[in-house]
């Protein structure tokens, strides 16, 4: 393996994802890695190890790829459909790390460790940020402006319950459905702003 550690948790992710974190022991991500149980511990000493580490992956990666896009975004409305389609373009490019992430702790009293906050915080902030600005400019609606961060996330995320890969849709075509939605929600129009400002 030339990437030992990148192959165990592609391996785990897909395991998680289809069979719940419960359900998935080491023995059976070595055998689907192809290596022995004693050779995952050398990378991994527990299933929780493991699990975090593809958590904390999935939360980096997010991040850094909403901070590019939104970056080269220019209106508030342009950000807010950047933020949400570069969501789900990554869900549906590492859909079995997304999923296993999202669905394989429910219920299985994993709480998020300290990193894992802050790094979803930050994620979350990129966004709260956005609509901040945007409310600040004159572009998009001021109120709380956290809960709609919320409630937007709320959408993408949900999408990992029931989106079907064969499906109709891309997962970035079902974001810019979803972002038409909300910008048509909070956007101001110009003449609107114009008039608010004068």
């Amino acid at each position: 393996m030339k990437d030992p550690v990148q192959s165990i948790s592609t391996a785990a992710s897909a395991l998680f994802a289809q069979h719940g974190y419960d359900k998935t022991s080491l023995k059976d991500i070595a055998a689907a890695v192809g290596i022995t149980k004693a050779g995952l511990y050398y990378y991994f000493e527990t299933k929780e190890e493991l699990f975090n580490s593809i958590v904390l992956q999935v939360l980096d990666e997010m991040l850094g790829n909403a901070v590019d896009v939104v970056g080269k975004a220019e209106t508030s409305q342009d950000k807010v459909r950047a933020f949400m389609v570069s969501h789900a373009t990554y869900f549906e490019n590492n859909i079995d790390k997304y999923r296993a992430i999202f669905l394989g702790r429910q219920g299985k009293g994993l709480p998020l460790t300290s990193s894992q906050t802050a790094l979803r915080r930050r994620y979350a902030d990129v966004l709260k940020q956005i609509l901040d600005e945007g409310a600040d400019k004159g572009e998009l609606k001021s109120g709380e402006t956290a809960i709609m961060a919320r409630g937007i996330l709320g959408m993408l995320n949900w999408m990992s319950r029931w989106y079907d890969a064969g499906g109709a849709h891309k997962a970035a075509d079902i974001a810019n459905m979803y972002a038409d939605i909300v910008l048509a929600g909070i956007s101001i129009e110009k003449t609107q702003a114009s008039a608010s400002l004068s």
